[in-house]
């Protein structure tokens, strides 16, 4: 009889990923990795890996490097008293990336193709129907719908899949498998007018992430009114008070000029103290101008 299983990513959902991994040397376990697989096998689910690894069709390692990576990551498990059912993965890249020429093709082995999780079933013996997906990309996410899995995404909901689940741990996801491990299997829900179960902890994690998505916006909006701010008085000062500032020079300089006709010429020294007056006049009007709009 066929039973349930939960299908893993690898990288940034059981083991660190810091790139092309082509050393046993460079596993490092995520935490609470182990004891999340613990947990599922403790509640009767196979646990595989299944993982894309376009590095060996890209040259970056081997079969042989890969292999000997997988080994080491189930050690680390072993050592921590836990195994794995299975890993799959798929070394296929179609296109120009792909250096070496045995491995360049199109895979429906290689995500978001459901081909890897097939065969996990096949030879697993597992109901596809009660078995979970899980992965932090969208790659997984669609792999999982594609061979009817339910799907957890690790992360945030990026607009590219459409999960059952997001959970922002392994350890999370685990909590929400283990919680729904009593629901039909997929595509065999029965329609009911009673309102369905309510996952607190799924809609407060929602929550939490939407409120921290406002208040980064709200953020960004307060920089971007400061910055405008800023812009706006830099650019009042170097119009309106550099106009004022010069018209109020002139002003002095004429004054000074009235005052210089009066030994001389009264009715020049007059036309000039009436330029000068209005002059000031400008500058007055320029400086209140600058002050209002700072």
């Amino acid at each position: 009889m066929s039973h349930r299983g939960v299908l893993l990513d690898r990288d940034n959902t059981i083991i660190a990923d810091p790139g092309y991994i082509d050393d046993p040397d460079m596993v490092t376990l995520l935490p609470g990795a182990a004891d999340s697989i613990r947990r599922l096998r403790d509640e009767g689910f196979s646990v595989a890996v299944v993982t894309n690894q376009s590095g060996v069709a890209r040259g970056k390692f081997t079969e042989e490097q890969l292999a000997d990576v997988h080994e080491r990551m189930e050690e680390l498990l072993h050592e921590q008293g836990v195994q794995l059912d299975g890993i799959y993965y798929c070394p296929y890249l179609d296109g120009p990336e792909a250096k070496v020429k045995k491995y360049r093709k199109q895979s429906n082995l290689r995500k978001p193709e459901p081909g890897m999780l097939l065969v996990a079933a096949e030879e697993l013996d597992l109901s596809l129907a009660e078995s979970w997906m899980v992965g932090d990309s969208s790659r997984d996410v669609v792999a999982g719908e594609r061979a009817g899995c339910r799907t957890i995404l690790l992360g945030k909901r990026n607009g590219e899949c459409n999960p059952d689940y997001v959970a922002d741990s392994l350890e999370r996801a685990v909590d929400l498998v283990i919680s729904n491990k009593d629901l039909p299997p997929k595509g065999q829900e029965v329609d009911s007018d009673e309102p369905k179960p309510v996952d607190m902890g799924q809609l407060m994690a929602e929550q939490a992430v939407r409120e921290q998505d406002v208040v980064n916006l709200l953020t960004d909006i307060r920089d971007s009114l400061r910055r405008h701010e800023r812009k706006q008085r830099h650019e009042d000062f170097s119009v309106l008070r550099l106009a004022g500032t010069l018209t109020q020079m002139l002003a002095l300089i004429v004054g000074g000029w009235a005052m210089m006709a009066f030994f001389s010429d009264s009715s020049a020294a007059l036309m000039r103290l009436i330029l000068a007056g209005f002059l000031q006049l400008v500058a007055l009007t320029a400086f209140v101008c600058s002050e209002k709009r700072s």
